[in-house]
């Protein structure tokens, strides 16, 4: 690995099983009363690790912060736009992310064609949700940032193995961690 290429920022957020409903639902499997969310909540303890990821300020409700994100998993492919906004509450989202519906922007790297994992058979429930990633032994989706300044996109599944373990930031990124925010000095090496 080049220096363009080692990491020095990191942000991952785990998946709870109602964003992963949310992101996996087919088209026509609807809650009562309405189309349902298709993107991926970041709770409030979680914005402003990743608003230190973006470099940005909070956004305005209606002004959305995108980023061009590369494919981990595939390094030739064209970087895509992955959006973050706003919500009422003073909360946040990674909006689009819902595979299945039009104008949906989900990242490659976050699709089963990658490994990411999928509902694939009913009931599509938050509990069927919840099965699934208890027996992953959880979910992280990540975003890194390398010296050379790409912004690469993927996701861990499950505890890490003893190789994961020896990562500066293995306590955000697998198990049970809520996720979190690292950056790279000294001490990291």
């Amino acid at each position: 690995m080049n220096n363009d290429e080692r990491i020095t920022e990191l942000w991952s957020l785990r998946i709870n099983p109602s964003d992963l409903l949310n992101i996996e639902r087919p088209r026509g499997v609807n809650p009562d009363g309405g189309g349902g969310q298709t993107y991926i909540q970041i709770p409030m303890g979680q914005k402003q690790n990743v608003l230190r990821f973006l470099r940005k300020p909070e956004p305005s409700l209606g002004q959305p912060v995108r980023i061009l994100v590369s494919d981990q998993y595939d390094p030739a492919a064209a970087p895509q736009l992955l959006e973050f906004s706003a919500k009422s509450a003073g909360r946040m989202r990674i909006s689009r992310q819902n595979r299945h519906r039009a104008a949906q922007s989900r990242l490659h790297a976050w699709t089963p064609l990658k490994g990411f994992p999928a509902l694939t058979q009913r009931p599509y429930t938050t509990p069927a949700a919840e099965i699934l990633l208890d027996a992953l032994g959880g979910l992280h989706i990540y975003l890194t940032r390398t010296v050379g300044g790409t912004i690469w996109a993927g996701f861990a599944v499950g505890p890490p193995t003893t190789e994961d373990r020896e990562q500066p930031f293995a306590d955000i990124v697998w198990g049970t961690s809520p996720g979190g925010y690292w950056t790279y000095n000294e001490k990291s090496r």
